[in-house]
């Protein structure tokens, strides 16, 4: 089976914010893999509705909270290169 390489474990300790990102992604994803099998299964259009906005509601959960991973991750990178890269000249 393929792993996924991730930056996070590449650092060696993730911090605790990151540790609880994590988990929380985990979670979604457990979340929307039920959802897919409840859709699979479903056959009243009320309750197939409610899937697919279920669905999408974890998804858009799932891309939030990517986005912040990424955005720690860039924070975390500029932090230890020095600044980000600003430097005032005198």
């Amino acid at each position: 089976m393929l792993r996924r390489i991730s930056p996070i474990h590449k650092q060696g300790k993730a911090t605790r914010e990151q540790r609880e990102l994590m988990q929380s992604l985990q979670e979604a994803q457990s979340a929307l893999q039920s959802a897919y099998l409840s859709f699979d299964v479903l056959t009243d259009p009320e309750l197939v509705e409610s899937c697919i906005f279920e669905i999408r509601a974890l998804q858009a959960r799932i891309n939030y909270l990517l986005r912040t991973m990424k955005e720690r991750e860039r924070q975390d990178a500029a932090a230890a290169a020095g600044g980000g890269g600003r430097r005032k000249w005198v």
